[in-house]
């Protein structure tokens, strides 16, 4: 009896050691890595996209310093790898170098209400207390039409493409 109890807590530690290496682990360990981070904050994780939004500290880069932005990773054979990068601050970004192409942007009035990209609504994530909500959308199409939707049903074009 102690040996099956002895192989079983094994072979749950074992199972638990090869899903260590998660998202979020990842993120953390890139983080740490990065000798001209001082500091960073992770604010959301959002896992059915494999997303995760934060902020990151510069010493010399003050401009630029708690700027939200997103980051995108890949579940591949050997783990989580981190794909790609964007930042969330102005009305919309988009990052272009491989499907899926991530848009994102943060909103600031109460007054917007929705976003879509294509024919899609973006998902919302609000931060700084509901002062905030930051927007993104994983898509295939890397020129998309981008548009606000105001609270009382009118629209304004963020991203509009030229046909």
């Amino acid at each position: 009896m102690k040996k099956y109890v002895l192989l079983l807590i094994v072979t749950l530690f074992l199972g638990g050691c090869n899903n260590a290496n998660s998202m979020e682990d990842v993120f953390h360990k890139e983080m740490k890595s990065l000798e001209d981070v001082d500091d960073y904050s992770l604010i959301k994780k959002v896992e059915e996209d494999n997303i995760i939004l934060f902020t990151s500290y510069i010493q010399e880069d003050e401009e630029n310093n708690n700027q939200i932005k997103i980051g995108h990773f890949n579940k591949t054979d050997s783990g989580w790898v981190w794909d790609k990068t964007a930042n969330c601050n102005g009305k919309w970004s988009g990052t272009l170098e491989n499907m899926p192409y991530l848009w994102c942007g943060t909103l600031t009035e109460p007054r917007h209400e929705k976003v879509y990209v294509g024919d899609t609504e973006a998902k919302m994530i609000e931060v700084d207390g509901g002062v905030k909500r930051v927007w993104y959308h994983l898509s295939e199409n890397e020129n998309e039409e981008i548009k606000v939707v105001f609270t009382d049903g009118s629209e304004e074009w963020l991203k509009e493409v030229i046909k």
